[in-house]
């Protein structure tokens, strides 16, 4: 029995793994298909045409670019709005904090279309957002946010603000409190205690909201095509568009392949940044 129970404890981890493993191999299997497609002209011949087309074109590469720069501005739009909503509930009483927590799971679980169709109501010309803002008196006429980059980047602001919130939060509720109050009993304002203590310690959380938001935002597909209606397309729109109506599977492999390259060097970046500046910070 003795020889049983160890053979048990021996396989059990290899069992429990076994589907995380079989699904990085079906990922993995995926990628390498892809990569062969990318190489061959459907002749049976490998070729670089595909990835001469994608790079020398201004055309496709306006897509990467649109989707860089999106990506790349509306990331700390969403930490501006995220932080604070992360700090209020890693700081407020245990009824606040399920309330905010509430919040955020409901607006976590709800489907993506959902949520993307909710924010094309709010967005319209007839949208809260434009009647708030003429019964303020703050517009004469409505603001067309619909199929226009604005919209677009409100929703990949909004959307993704749970993927930013809850790693902040979970470095935040496990800062020592006696830290915060060391300081301030040093003599320093609430501000400097923030900004030299409780930030600094909740940089791993910012950067991995960091990297979750702005991978989103780079790759994202719905919520161009919802809200850009057409005139909004990023990278993950153009490969689509090739794979699905122009029938160009090889092309939209290729342009695959270059957005994960650049979706792994920007992954890189921002981890050796994030890496440097974190271990600064440590005291």
């Amino acid at each position: 029995m003795l020889g049983v129970d160890v053979r048990r404890q021996r396989w059990l981890p290899a069992l429990l793994l076994l589907p995380a493993a079989l699904v990085i191999a079906a990922f993995l299997g995926s990628l390498a298909i892809t990569g062969v497609i990318s190489f061959s002209d459907g002749r049976g011949q490998w070729t670089l045409r595909h990835y001469e087309r994608f790079l020398f074109d201004a055309h496709y590469l306006n897509y990467l670019w649109r989707s860089f720069r999106i990506a790349a501005y509306c990331t700390p739009v969403t930490l501006l709005l995220g932080y604070p909503f992360a700090y209020v509930m890693s700081r407020s009483s245990p009824a606040v904090r399920v309330a905010l927590t509430v919040i955020l799971v409901v607006q976590f679980f709800t489907s993506y279309i959902v949520r993307t169709y909710a924010l094309i109501l709010a967005l319209g010309n007839n949208g809260i957002l434009n009647r708030s803002l003429l019964e303020l008196g703050v517009l004469s006429q409505p603001v067309q946010l619909l199929f226009r980059e604005p919209g677009v980047a409100i929703s990949l602001v909004v959307i993704p603000l749970p993927f930013m919130i809850l790693p902040i939060y979970s470095v935040l509720k496990n800062v020592e409190p006696n830290l915060e109050t060391a300081a301030s009993s040093l003599g320093a304002s609430r501000f400097k205690v923030f900004w030299t203590v409780t930030f600094p310690l909740s940089l791993p959380g910012v950067f991995a909201g960091i990297v979750l938001v702005f991978l989103f935002d780079l790759t994202a597909f719905i919520i161009p095509a919802m809200l850009g209606g057409g005139y909004v397309d990023m990278i993950a729109n153009a490969i689509h568009e090739q794979a699905m109506a122009v029938l160009d599977k090889h092309f939209a492999a290729a342009m695959s392949v270059v957005l994960l390259l650049v979706t792994l060097l920007v992954l890189y970046a921002i981890n050796a940044v994030g890496s440097r500046v974190t271990g600064e910070a440590k005291p």
